[in-house]
């Protein structure tokens, strides 16, 4: 069968370096007739940034959907996004904070829902046709985030799952907006959502349950989580959605679950926490490694979103310190226990940083084994006369 989420075909057209033109000049886009401080220098800058992620997330989205296919190692996809992310965002590594990665590439399998990509050292994984896969992908231009995610599958047992969360998502976006209220656009999105039910081959309808414990989020500059968040249901409150808000307006639903995620399995995604840089205190009980790895994120990551697979990269382009001392530590753990320990030297530095709080986990987060979990999600520019769905395509 094909990819469900497939594009109508075009061709497999090249790559090609996205740049928009810039604003000025000409008939101005309708969406930036808007009042007040969207009119000024920063704002038309920001938006000209938004609008390039935006269309390079669009291209990587077509290339991949184009490329995809069952069998395939979980490494080679997401090596592929990155590629193409890289290529097209213009990413400069002696310039690594300009414009890149905003977040580790998310492939996570069936029940587990969010945050799991490949480590150095992994087992090798292959993609299965009856898999239900998430694919998260996080680009920034001047540290302006674009956050978007769509599901796949190759067995059409899974469409009605998906179909029910791609339209709890634009729901929520219909409903969001400025001064909206978080709470209500969280409740329409689950009354779409938990009205749709999976019919299986064998007779069993299974329903389908918003999973109440992964959010949508505002976003800032470096900062893929700014402090607002946009759960599934209505969760009460009274917060609302502000003019020149910046919005991940994403939903995940279960079928065969309980709607509710845990910790599951080795943790692939770190960041820096925001609250300011390392104190005096945490630096002194830091060993060596630790400080060599915590200079190693701070120069390459800052406050975004990494995983052991890019700290590898940028040692081993950097010439870091840290390699000096993981050969004859590769070696020891390769002889006791194979070469793929070898390769997780990084192990050990990141996990002391982590048990300082110099840097956060986020693990793997899945509802109960053997159920299945589908996710979609958009970046919404939100202005003072309506919102810009700047991740919207062609797909979903």
């Amino acid at each position: 069968g094909g990819l469900s989420a497939r594009l109508p075909e075009h061709g497999k057209s090249r790559l090609r370096r996205a740049r928009l033109p810039a604003l000025g000049g000409g008939r101005r886009p309708r969406e930036a007739r808007a009042e007040g401080a969207e009119e000024d220098d920063a704002w038309a800058q920001r938006l000209q940034c938004l609008r390039e992620g935006a269309e390079v997330h669009r291209q990587v989205r077509q290339f991949v959907q184009q490329q995809v296919r069952p069998g395939m190692e979980l490494r080679a996809i997401v090596e592929m996004v990155e590629k193409a992310s890289s290529s097209l965002v213009g990413f400069d590594p002696k310039n690594p904070l300009r414009r890149g990665y905003a977040f580790p590439t998310g492939l996570s399998l069936n029940e587990v829902a969010a945050h799991d990509t490949v480590n150095p050292g992994d087992a090798p994984r292959w993609l299965l046709p009856t898999d239900l896969a998430k694919l998260d992908i996080g680009v920034h231009v001047e540290g302006h985030i674009l956050d978007c995610a769509f599901s796949f599958t190759f067995d059409s047992m899974h469409d009605e799952l998906m179909q029910a969360v791609r339209e709890a998502t634009n729901e929520g976006i219909r409903h969001a907006g400025p001064d909206a209220w978080i709470s209500e656009v969280g409740g329409v999105i689950r009354e779409v959502m938990e009205g749709a039910e999976v019919h299986r081959p064998d007779g069993k309808v299974i329903p389908i349950y918003a999973i109440k414990n992964l959010t949508g989020h505002s976003i800032a500059p470096y900062r893929i989580h700014a402090g607002k968040s946009l759960p599934s249901v209505n969760a009460g409150g009274r917060v609302r959605m502000l003019a020149g808000e910046l919005w991940a307006v994403e939903t995940f639903g279960s079928a065969g679950g309980v709607g509710f995620v845990c910790n599951s399995g080795p943790c692939s995604h770190f960041m820096r926490p925001h609250s300011g840089p390392v104190s005096k205190l945490q630096s002194s009980q830091l060993t060596s490694r630790a400080k060599a790895m915590l200079e190693l994120i701070e120069r390459r990551f800052s406050t975004l979103a990494f995983c052991p697979r890019w700290v590898v990269e940028e040692a081993t382009r950097s010439k870091s310190p840290l390699l000096q001392g993981s050969a004859s530590g590769g070696k020891a753990k390769a002889a006791a226990g194979g070469p793929r320990d070898a390769q997780r030297w990084w192990s050990d530095p990141l996990e002391e940083l982590c048990n300082m709080g110099v840097v956060n986990r986020y693990p793997p987060l899945a509802d109960l084994p053997g159920c299945h979990t589908a996710q979609y999600e958009h970046t919404v520019l939100l202005k003072s006369s309506g919102k810009e769905v700047l991740t919207r395509g062609a797909d979903f």
